[in-house]
């Protein structure tokens, strides 16, 4: 396993998002990565790693966000309405 794969697999165990605010900081990271697209309300993220996919996931569930993680071929795709556009 590569370094990057490493500590995307070490983050996504740590289960503690009690803190709003760093669950809101570490969404919007993942949010400016440059795999996100916004059309209109929906906003996608993409990734080819189960690992960001899942951590994304938590993210958003966390946070009372509806999302929905569709797979297409070895991409991972979570989208969200984006309530605030």
């Amino acid at each position: 396993m590569s370094f990057s794969s490493d500590i995307k697999q070490e983050l996504n165990k740590n289960s503690n998002l009690a803190n709003k605010i760093l669950v809101k900081q570490e969404l919007i990271g993942y949010l400016i990565s440059g795999n996100t697209s916004i059309k209109g309300k929906e906003v996608k993220f993409s990734t080819e790693s189960d690992y960001n996919i899942n951590r994304f996931s938590k993210l958003l569930t966390n946070l009372d966000i509806d999302h929905k993680i569709q797979i297409s071929r070895k991409n991972f795709y979570d989208n969200f309405k984006n309530e605030k556009h």
